[in-house]
């Protein structure tokens, strides 16, 4: 707090000073150029009075003193005899008569010839008999540029203590949301990631709004990380118990006396299918969620991804009478890796055959729509909830009844879909037919032939 106040504080300090420093610099080069005007202008006026007095004589130049008085205003001239007694009679300021020498200056030196009170100019006039007179040009300085300088004084201090104080409060203000973000930091270091810092910064909308907003987001994809993996590694825990259970139990039966071993070894061994079947998906899955996933990527051509899937799909479906019929539209093609989307694309058929009842019909479309390639799996089976329809896409979540871990599969199929999808940049999602059935739409961005034609690269 203190730094951040200091460095404003400075800044703001600096620059006015800055400021103030070439206005008194300012004032001081006019004050000197008006000086010289004045003198110039007094050196023209005592040459008329010089005229004025050699060609008329005191008459005359009382006159001409009665004549320019209005146009000096408020600057003042006088002119003085030998006597120091001014032509029109008026009392003559004291600092006058100092400066001509004529009245010494009380407890203090004598003022110099150019500058008193007020700033005095001085010349001496000579008339035709010799006569000797001062003509002294007052300029009314001190209402002037006195006033500027006393002005720029109580400017500087003025200006330091609205610095000080508009810097405190902008520091403060600046502060403030970053001491929360502080605090935030170390509650999540601390392993605290239920942090609000967005709350703490009230109704402001500036660029430290929309970081605290940032942040708040951050915390939350944070949180979701870690809770996903904390429930992954519970899942993973819970699902492994019932294959390695199920092997402790063929293990313990074919060591009783008389035990059918060749039963029990293939049972031990469709297990042991399982356990790496499922230790795979989960090595898979831990991939995809990596934060830095490495993705190869190559133009596919979706029919013929759809026909290999479909071809394979059809031989499970068979022994059931289950048939799967294929509509994709030919040449759409997609920029990804060809293996994750067999398997992302498998996983959702397999699925759908899995689930229809005999001798039902799954419906395999891929079709051109809003520049994307449209995959839409369609089968007849008994459909999901509609509030669990999003919640199938997460890991090991298997629906009740119809879709439970007894008719095949783990729960991890369609999250391993998910992931895939969104690595290729794009959706999934599953929707109950009102006739009856699951829907579920893959949409995968559209290659352009032109784009394909540059080679895929490798992300």
């Amino acid at each position: 707090m203190r730094n951040l106040y200091l460095r404003f504080f400075l800044a703001f300090w600096s620059a006015m000073l800055l400021v103030l420093t070439f206005t008194v610099i300012g004032i001081n080069w006019v004050d000197r150029e008006y000086f010289e005007k004045q003198r110039a202008r007094q050196d023209e006026l005592a040459h008329q009075a010089s005229v004025v007095l050699a060609a008329g004589g005191v008459t005359a130049l009382r006159a001409w003193l009665v004549d320019e008085l209005p146009a000096l205003s408020p600057d003042r001239m006088y002119v003085l005899d030998e006597h120091s007694h001014d032509l029109l009679d008026r009392q003559v300021p004291e600092p006058v008569l100092v400066s001509l020498g004529r009245r010494p200056y009380p407890n203090a030196a004598p003022a110099s010839s150019e500058r008193g009170p007020d700033y005095m100019l001085l010349s001496q006039l000579v008339g035709a008999n010799n006569d000797r007179y001062a003509l002294s040009f007052i300029r009314d300085r001190g209402g002037r540029f006195g006033f500027l300088k006393t002005f720029s004084a109580l400017v500087l201090i003025g200006t330091l203590l609205a610095a000080t104080f508009v810097c405190f409060l902008l520091a403060r203000f600046l502060s403030a949301p970053i001491q929360h973000l502080r605090a935030a930091t170390r509650s999540i270091a601390s392993g605290n990631l239920s942090v609000n810092v967005k709350g703490s910064v009230g109704k402001r909308r500036d660029e430290l709004a929309m970081l605290a907003v940032d942040f708040d987001a951050m915390a939350a994809r944070l949180r979701t990380l870690l809770e996903g993996r904390q429930q992954l590694l519970r899942d993973v825990s819970h699902e492994l118990r019932s294959p390695l259970a199920r092997l402790q139990i063929a293990l313990g039966l074919a060591r009783r006396p008389g035990a059918n071993l060749g039963q029990e070894l293939d049972r031990i061994d469709e297990e042991a299918q399982r356990l790496d079947e499922m230790i795979g998906e989960i090595l898979s899955l831990a991939r995809l969620d990596d934060p830095t996933p490495q993705v190869a990527t190559e133009p596919v051509l979706i029919d013929e991804l759809l026909e290999e899937v479909c071809e394979n799909a059809r031989v499970e479906g068979d022994t059931r009478g289950i048939r799967v019929a294929l509509e994709a539209a030919a040449g759409l093609q997609v920029m990804g890796d060809r293996e994750q989307l067999y398997r992302a694309i498998e996983n959702v058929v397999r699925n759908a055959v899995r689930y229809s009842p005999d001798q039902r019909l799954v419906t395999v479309k891929a079709s051109l729509s809003d520049q994307a390639v449209l995959i839409r799996v369609q089968d007849q089976g008994p459909g999901v909830p509609e509030a669990l329809l999003q919640r199938i896409f997460e890991p090991f979540f298997r629906v009740s009844d119809a879709r439970n871990r007894d008719s095949g599969g783990n729960g991890v199929g369609l999250a391993i879909t998910a992931r895939v999808v969104a690595l290729q940049g794009g959706t999934v999602q599953a929707a109950n037919d009102p006739d009856g059935g699951l829907i579920m739409e893959i949409r995968l961005p559209l290659l352009r032939p032109s784009e394909a034609t540059s080679g895929g690269a490798s992300l």
